[in-house]
């Protein structure tokens, strides 16, 4: 081959491999963040059946004391277990994050860097002209792709990563503990939704009684 047909190859080849990298990427990312929070949806999902046990024992029982508060004890330190695991999750979740959007910047600097080889090399033998222009829209072509991964992994990760420290805290604990984190304005619409004053199908048409009153 002639020195013309390698540089052709080289500047057709290189974007299309670094896109194609962008993309396995940008999968493999996707692919680990949904693992992780679906492990993370199960171990709620698990320790909700376990926490729902252990308060219908403390209900059953709670009239003894020694067994009461062993439930206690063994509640309050699944709690920390819990919270633990559920952390854990957060951190790989965010560092799977960060590892992918790296990779994913560093991929997009290969692109930048040979667009700017091609086009010095074309203004150097041919100058400004209407190639030189035809030539960077193709190039920047390929941006597109590059800004649309780096929108799709904020749309997966920007509500999982938006809340650090405290927020974080008080996140993680409105999946038990809401009633303290609620507006006040937010009973009604509880109420509304799980237990509502019309139901259909009562017996001989009347309305079961609001547990408000």
């Amino acid at each position: 081959m002639t020195g013309v047909v390698w540089i052709k190859l080289l500047n057709e080849g290189i974007p299309f491999v670094l896109l194609i990298g962008l993309g396995v990427v940008l999968y493999l990312g996707f692919k680990k963040n949904q693992m992780l929070l679906s492990e993370r949806e199960d171990l709620l999902r698990r320790y909700l059946m376990f926490r729902g046990d252990k308060q219908a024992r403390l209900k059953i029982h709670g009239g003894e004391e020694k067994v009461r508060q062993d439930l206690l004890k063994t509640l309050s330190g699944s709690w920390k277990g819990f919270k633990q695991a559920y952390d854990r999750y957060q951190r790989a979740f965010s560092k799977n994050t960060a590892r992918t959007r790296i990779i994913l910047q560093l991929i997009a600097l290969g692109l930048v860097i040979n667009t700017a080889r091609i086009l010095i090399d074309d203004y150097y033998f041919f100058g400004f002209n209407p190639r030189f222009f035809t030539l960077a829209a193709r190039e920047l072509s390929n941006y597109v792709l590059v800004g649309l991964s780096f929108l799709l992994l904020r749309a997966q990760t920007h509500h999982f990563l938006s809340f650090k420290g405290k927020a974080l805290e008080i996140e993680r604990e409105r999946l038990f503990f809401a009633n303290g984190l609620l507006a006040a304005g937010e009973y009604e619409g509880l109420y509304d939704e799980f237990d509502p004053l019309d139901r259909e199908g009562a017996e001989d048409g009347k309305k079961d009684q609001d547990p408000r009153g």
